[in-house]
């Protein structure tokens, strides 16, 4: 099982080149794969009769799964058989990423050697492809738009097709990283290793995580993703807010300092303001097109969810219900929800539905926060690193459909699993 549990994982290095197109939508590897586990797990565990583990999230997201059904059977009865199938499946997706973050709870500890090593290599080939992407083949939209993608010129995406998306793995990952390596310096500290002195694999170990977040931030940058900047400034302030203020204002300089040396960045953080202040004001006039587009699709989908207030249209049939009311064409790959992770969710699924969510959302972030400032030592520092993270991602959501993407979902379901074994 633990062979299929990394399967499962390499998976995201091949982002959605490796996708079977069905009616606009996609199954990815980890759709086929990951209910095997899942289904796998439990049949051992039911068997064994081994205890599961105990987790105090997992009900919550299981709360929110039951009003998504509940949605999916009031909204998905008129609508052909094969996209019922659609719509179902991504509710086994759900369910089985919940599974999965349960078995990396109960594969792992929160410091296991063989989890980190594997994730940051997966983070390695990731950003690999993705500058090989950026520098050789900058302009992929005759590749794109073939697969119901939009076209995006000149921005780091590697395999994933979508520069948002790799900035929100990455405005995931960030703090993580950054609190991986506080623990590894702080336990360098402890015997006496001379970081500036690399003589055995531990020390090259290190440099190779500083030189990983180096190009994590590179990488982040060459996106040009709006709500990437936005959503790791946010999450990266909470994050030194609390362990280490003096590095917000050397990071507001490196970062004031790469806008101004980059003309497209310091126009798309331009236009984040703009879009903001439209957002506000409910105007559109003043924004870039792509922004405009975004907020006059927020706008309908709201007045969708208006018509559906409880329980909505029904989780994952907005493809097919937005359709019918003008507001997206089925056939493209972005049309399974609102460029909106939470508004999808309230249109889906209604008020109850978003609630639940939320609620979700909640467990995940105070729980490790709490647990931080409770002990406030570096030894449970990834506890923070996954709070500002997540913090990060639930910014990014607001503007991208991007936490409920698998393959950021994932790793946040996984790491979140292994964070429940408190102190070890």
């Amino acid at each position: 099982m633990h062979f299929l549990f990394w399967l499962c994982f390499s998976f995201m290095t091949l982002g959605l080149l490796v996708r079977i197109p069905i009616g606009g939508a996609g199954i990815l590897l980890t759709d086929i794969f990951t209910p095997l586990l899942a289904f796998i797990w439990i049949f051992y565990k039911i068997v064994k009769q081994e205890i599961f583990p105990q987790n105090n999230y997992i009900l919550s997201g299981f709360l929110f799964l039951v009003v998504a059904l509940i949605s999916f059977f009031l909204g998905a009865w008129d609508l052909l058989l094969k996209e019922q199938i659609i719509a179902f499946s991504y509710i086994l997706r759900f369910f089985s990423l919940l599974i999965f973050s349960w078995i990396a709870q109960d594969f792992f500890q929160q410091n296991s050697v063989s989890f980190w090593q594997n994730f940051w290599k997966i983070l390695w080939i990731i950003l690999s492809i993705g500058f090989l992407q950026f520098f050789v083949l900058p302009d992929i939209s005759k590749f794109s738009t073939v697969g119901g993608f939009d076209p995006h010129i000149g921005r780091f995406l590697g395999t994933w097709m979508d520069p948002n998306f790799v900035a929100g793995l990455l405005t995931f990952s960030l703090p993580i990283l950054i609190a991986f390596i506080y623990k590894k310096y702080t336990t360098y500290k402890q015997t006496d290793l001379k970081l500036e002195k690399i003589k055995n694999s531990r020390n090259f170990r290190f440099l190779g995580l500083i030189i990983l977040l180096g190009l994590s931030f590179l990488a982040l940058f060459l996106t040009f993703s709006r709500s990437g900047y936005l959503a790791v400034i946010i999450g990266l302030g909470l994050f030194f807010l609390i362990r280490d203020t003096k590095i917000i204002l050397i990071g507001l300089l490196i970062g004031i300092l790469g806008l101004i040396s980059n003309e497209r960045a310091s126009k798309r953080v331009l236009e984040l303001v703009g879009t903001i202040k439209s957002i506000v004001l409910q105007e559109t006039d003043e924004v870039d097109a792509t922004a405009s587009l975004r907020i006059i699709s927020w706008q309908k989908s709201f007045e969708l969810y208006k018509k559906y207030p409880i329980f909505g249209i029904g989780y994952n049939t907005y493809r097919y219900h937005a359709a019918e009311e003008g507001i997206v064409d089925e056939n493209y790959f972005s049309a399974g929800g609102s460029d909106s992770t939470f508004l999808t969710i309230l249109v889906t699924t209604g008020t109850l539905g978003g609630l639940f969510f939320i609620y979700f959302c909640g467990k995940l972030f105070f729980r490790n926060l709490i647990f931080y400032l409770k002990n406030r030592q570096d030894k449970y520092i990834l506890h923070l690193g996954f709070s500002a993270g997540f913090l990060g991602i639930f910014v990014h959501s607001f503007f991208v459909n991007s936490l409920l993407f698998p393959l950021i979902f994932m790793p946040i379901m996984a790491i979140a699993g292994i964070l429940e074994k408190r102190g070890s």
